[in-house]
């Protein structure tokens, strides 16, 4: 059973819908905790670590330009950013990465871009499938 802990409630339903879909039911329990802050160091949109018991979500409310200008991200920006951090979060959670390595499935990608490692391609992908299937409906 997945649980979670968010800040933002007005996300709340978005998330149960995501977990809802990434996680079987009979999954064994852990805590995701959801946290958002002004910005992130490197101007990164989120960051996720973690284990199989307990994964730390961290989401960006704003963004740099190159110029020094803040903007924030909007509603659907963030349940993409989201959606993203949660598919790392089932990641976590299903041993498939760990903090310490590079390996996914038994196969080292120490030496890949990290944009082309399968863990990142995987949650570029499923993040806007996520996004098309469960923002839509929602009225935040």
């Amino acid at each position: 059973m997945i649980r979670y802990y968010n800040e933002n409630a007005k996300f709340d339903p978005f998330i149960d819908d995501v977990i809802n879909s990434l996680f079987p039911r009979n999954t064994a329990e852990a805590l995701i905790e959801i946290e958002f802050v002004e910005e992130l160091e490197d101007n990164h949109a989120g960051l996720c670590t973690g284990d199989t018991e307990y994964v730390q979500i961290t989401l960006s409310k704003n963004f740099s330009f190159e110029c020094g200008d803040t903007s924030n991200y909007c509603d659907q920006e963030i349940a993409s950013n989201l959606a993203h951090e949660l598919v790392h979060a089932r990641q976590f959670i299903n041993g498939e990465i760990n903090e310490t390595d590079y390996v996914w499935k038994g196969v080292d990608y120490q030496l890949s871009d990290y944009a082309d490692t399968p863990w990142e391609v995987e949650a570029y992908a499923m993040e806007k499938v996520l996004v098309d299937l469960f923002w839509e409906t929602k009225d935040v």
